[in-house]
């Protein structure tokens, strides 16, 4: 077993409401973006990890009270990506080698995912693919969806046509699209995948999406209703 040693240097105090205190500006614009977009109750730490003599500079943050993340407790590892990757864009990209983001749900369970720095670049560098598969999705150009997709993946266009058009007829044309963090899954048909977990608003319901890309190409593997 590898032998981690963390050292704590500072511990911020709880941030909540308009009281959010951060040590540089980078890491105040954090807090206040996540708490934007999830409320709650947020405490932040830094420090140093030395794994194997190698020491990773490290900012964490844990919420917990948040009404959003409560209501989906089954997409809390997908909510912890998404505030890790929240804090990484509103950060300088050398400031941080880890970005560790913590829930806490309503009935105590706790999750905790860590991100390196090479991982959450690798979203932000996926995520033009990201924006342009949700315009065609929401403009309703499935060609251009279909234009996205491994060839190997790539469904058979009428079916394609049918399933979005049926899902229109049934909810309402889509108004626009969140992202709401993502997963790196190895599938054993897909390969290496990041999926992306998204919901989308229509006619006052709230649809998720889930969107497969190949880590190493970026092209489009799959898309799920559930």
């Amino acid at each position: 077993m590898k032998a981690i040693k963390i050292l704590s240097f500072l511990i911020l105090i709880i941030l909540s409401g308009c009281n959010k205190v951060a040590t540089t500006s980078e890491d105040k614009k954090s807090v206040e973006e996540v708490q934007k977009f999830y409320g709650g109750s947020v405490v932040t730490n830094k420090g140093v990890e030395t794994l194997n003599t190698q020491a990773n500079d490290y900012f964490e943050l844990i919420i917990k009270d948040s009404k959003l993340i409560n209501k989906q407790p089954n997409r809390a590892i997908s909510n912890a990506a998404n505030i890790a990757f929240i804090i990484f864009q509103n950060q300088n990209p050398d400031n941080y080698d880890l970005i560790k983001a913590k829930i806490i749900l309503s009935d105590g369970t706790s999750i905790s995912k860590t991100f390196s720095k090479k991982e959450l670049l690798e979203v932000k560098n996926i995520y033009p693919e990201i924006e342009k598969f949700n315009s065609f999705l929401t403009s309703e150009n499935y060609k251009g969806i279909l234009d996205m997709f491994d060839t190997k993946f790539k469904p058979e266009d009428h079916l394609v046509y049918e399933a979005l058009s049926s899902m229109k007829s049934k909810l309402g044309a889509i108004k626009r699209i969140q992202f709401q963090g993502f997963e790196f899954i190895d599938d054993s048909n897909l390969g290496h995948t990041i999926l992306i977990r998204e919901v989308s608003e229509r006619n006052n319901t709230f649809p998720f999406i889930n969107v497969a890309f190949d880590r190493k190409t970026k092209k489009l593997l799959n898309i799920e209703f559930p």
